[in-house]
């Protein structure tokens, strides 16, 4: 059985495999989902969502959904079991004036899958598709995707479709049958991760007046307890040292250790929690991983997101975030590239997919350097030394642009890609002022490659309302020049924060939010080709007038 006429299929029904699908979906592509489970994962998982991977929701129009489900909160501040006081606290409400979104969402990734699996299954651009992928291979025009399962009784099949999504995890069938493998360095520590719902009684405070995050700091290792909804926890136990080891193969992971009696896991939710009645809804144990391929775009037709193109420690909480803006930067650039391939554009395919692959490389780079040393803080700092640099961090955060800067950082606001990265991108700065690719490559300087804050415009509207995660115009106190329909132009009278951009400029806004292009004064013409550089397709015809805010 052949299947012949689907653009992009998506192996993999986890938060990035559906993500990828809504994202080609906003953007008008139909694709397939190839899933072998048939309900969301158990356990909470990963479930710390930042405000730079809700912005990605907003634009799909999941974030409510999202918000009503979990808790969302502007400080993160964790609180000792010993004292009962706040050991320090960040805060992301001074972010607020360049985003609508709050600094974190504590949400379980089994209510998030089933969130997501709500709008994929109810999307008509979006089909789902229960078996599992055995083998991928690259033809000339197409990808040949062979499927088993799907029931009892049901033959297998071979799907096609122009380009495939590797979205199907660490051990991801589709990177192994490209020949691609996940290499890095490892790090040896083994931490225990623990869901236990707690109940009221017995005399004590009710579970909701606890504070959300508390912290054990003289337990050897990190003993943590985050709250992720009302009456469930997250424990977080870390013991064996850490010990980094040669770079290998994740292909060939370790056996799973055993699970822990509940006996055991008691005693230690005991430790955090006093006697307060409880019970263990699930556990895991696992080894940290900091590895990624080496290429996301495999071959001519296969790309990768998620846990397929990299692991991370779970330490910041960054690794579906990760993922998830993986699937937003793929989103579009695959969409781009499906319209390019079928015009018969090969550079264009190319600069689309090369460029989604090159700045997710160096992002994951970026990500995993921050996870190994939140791992080293959280996972490796003595008890007696504790005390010092938990006072260290309160004296760093009473210091505004400190704060600031650790909110950006944890919230993910502060990623940005380089010209380095991509040939997409160094054709952006080219078109702009003379010595743009120069400074952007060497230094970082320029306007190219930064993400745009969400400001508030005059009328009371945010940026993003107006730009509708699409290719965008905005225009720095000018009018831009007229391109096509299509594309919507705003004017802002002063530039947003942080994007290098000044009076008189020009700049094509990604549907992804970062600066594609940053022109000075641009003819149409220049402006035409930053359109097609940025945003991977041509634009005929008049642009409309731009929108003044």
């Amino acid at each position: 059985m052949v299947d012949s006429n689907i653009d992009v299929i998506v192996v993999g029904g986890g938060p990035v495999g559906m993500a990828t699908a809504l994202g080609l979906a906003h953007h008008g592509v139909s694709c397939t989902v190839i899933e072998p489970q048939t309900q969301a994962s158990e356990g909470s998982k990963a479930f710390v969502m930042w405000g730079r991977t809700l912005e990605a929701f907003e634009a799909w129009g999941l974030t409510d959904a999202l918000l009503a489900r979990g808790d969302p909160r502007d400080t993160v501040a964790p609180v000792s079991t010993e004292t009962g006081r706040p050991i320090f606290t960040v805060d992301f409400s001074g972010l607020a004036e360049h985003s609508a979104m709050p600094g974190v969402l504590f949400l379980s990734q089994s209510s998030t899958e089933a969130l997501l699996r709500e709008a994929v299954e109810s999307h008509p651009d979006v089909t789902w598709v229960h078996g599992e992928v055995v083998d991928v291979v690259q033809e000339a025009d197409a990808v040949a995707v062979e499927v088993h399962g799907g029931g009892e009784g049901v033959p297998a099949k071979t799907m096609h479709a122009r380009y495939v999504v590797g979205a199907d995890g660490a051990r991801s069938v589709v990177r192994s049958s490209q020949g691609g493998q996940l290499t890095g360095k490892p790090i040896r520590v083994e931490v225990l991760v623990v869901d236990v719902a707690l109940e009221d009684g017995a005399g004590l405070d009710d579970e909701a007046a606890l504070p959300p995050i508390l912290l054990v700091r003289k337990h050897p290792g990190l003993l943590a307890a985050l709250r992720f909804s009302p009456g469930r926890w997250r424990i977080l136990e870390s013991r064996t040292p850490i010990v980094p080891v040669c770079a290998t193969a994740a292909d060939d992971l370790p056996p799973a250790t055993p699970d822990r009696t509940v006996e055991e896991l008691e005693v230690l939710a005991h430790e955090v929690f006093g006697p307060r009645a409880l019970s263990v809804v699930w556990q895991s144990q696992t080894t940290l991983y900091q590895q990624r391929a080496q290429h996301f775009r495999l071959g001519q037709r296969v790309v990768l997101a998620g846990d397929s193109a990299h692991l991370v420690s779970p330490s910041g909480g960054q690794g579906m975030n990760q993922g998830i803006q993986d699937a937003e930067n793929l989103a579009w650039s695959l969409a781009a590239a499906v319209a390019a391939d079928k015009a018969g554009d090969a550079a264009t395919v190319d600069a689309m997919l090369d460029g989604y692959a090159g700045e997710r490389e160096r992002v994951a780079d970026v990500v995993a350097r921050r996870a190994r040393l939140n791992s080293r803080l959280e996972f490796a700092t003595p008890p007696w030394l504790r005390p010092m640099a938990f006072a260290a961090m309160r004296g760093a955060l009473s210091i505004t642009w400190f704060a600031r800067h650790l909110a950006r950082r944890l919230s993910m606001r502060d990623l940005r890609y380089t010209v380095r990265d991509s040939a997409r991108l160094q054709a952006g700065s080219r078109l702009g002022r003379g010595s743009g690719l120069w400074f952007g490559a060497r230094f970082s300087l320029g306007a190219v490659g930064r993400s745009v804050p969400n400001v508030v415009q005059p009328d009371g509207r945010r940026l993003f309302a107006a730009i509708e995660a699409r290719v965008a115009v905005i225009s720095v106190a000018c009018d831009p020049p007229a391109v096509s329909d299509g594309v919507v132009a705003v004017r802002v009278e002063r530039a947003p924060r942080g994007t290098r951009l000044r009076k008189g400029d020009v700049a094509v806004i990604r549907p992804d939010r970062h600066i594609g292009a940053a022109l000075r004064r641009p003819t149409a013409t220049r402006l035409r080709d930053a359109l097609a550089s940025a945003g991977g397709v041509q634009f005929p015809g008049p642009l409309a007038p731009p929108d003044r805010n």
